[in-house]
């Protein structure tokens, strides 16, 4: 596996070219057909090539959602994913909060608003009708909520990272109970008004209420 990326760094390969066939590949690092297949089953895991038969094995282009979705696999226990997700997001959004509040737009400020009254209005709705689609519907106006926060931010990967994360929990697993839909609407609620006021202080404080308030 190492050397078959080593020879792909060595040459110069690009996305579109193609590895030697597997009877060269065999012969130049010195093993068997088998142990060639398992390197490059590896490396087509990692998204780092694709093979095909007649078509050979060929260099693809990074993608970080091919990388982050193959991680999903590592982890077998969905609670430790979930709450690996929500570790990984606290740091994420929290590292960048400088950045998010700096680079939000009156446009952006506006798109804001209109999910908190949004997940405001389905709460009501949650509670009266204890259906499960008010509570799907919440979830997406929360992901959009934050994916709408750092979409000024000049980082691609943060921006794919975030939407991995909310892919995974677009059901709103967790936060189920009135309370705690509750509890999230009066965080996205502090962190609006925080920008509103652009107050930086009181955002961060905002974003850190955010995350380490735990729901019950």
């Amino acid at each position: 596996y190492d050397e078959i990326k080593n020879y792909i760094e060595e040459n110069h390969l690009v996305p579109g070219d193609k590895l030697p066939s597997e009877m060269k590949m065999c012969e130049m690092l010195g093993v068997s057909r088998n142990v060639l297949r398992e390197a490059i089953k590896s490396l087509e895991i990692t998204g780092t090539v694709s093979s095909t038969p007649g078509a050979g094995i060929v260099i693809q282009e990074f993608n970080i959602n091919f990388f982050l979705r193959s991680l999903i696999y590592s982890v077998s226990d969905e609670k430790q994913l979930f709450k690996e997700i929500e570790s990984l997001r606290r740091v994420l959004e929290l590292g960048f909060a400088r950045e998010a509040f700096d680079s939000i737009t009156p446009k952006s400020l506006l798109l804001l608003a209109e999910n908190v009254k949004n997940m405001e209005a389905l709460f009501t709705e949650i509670k009266e009708t204890h259906a499960n689609v008010f509570g799907i519907k919440f979830a997406k106006s929360d992901a959009a909520f934050h994916k709408i926060l750092f979409q000024s931010v000049e980082n691609t990967m943060l921006k794919s990272i975030i939407e991995f994360f909310w892919a995974c929990d677009k059901y709103y697993q967790i936060k189920t109970s009135h309370k705690n839909i509750a509890i999230t609407v009066e965080k996205h609620v502090k962190i609006l008004q925080a920008l509103e006021e652009k107050n930086y202080e009181k955002y961060y404080e905002a974003m850190q209420f955010h995350f380490h308030s735990d729901y019950k």
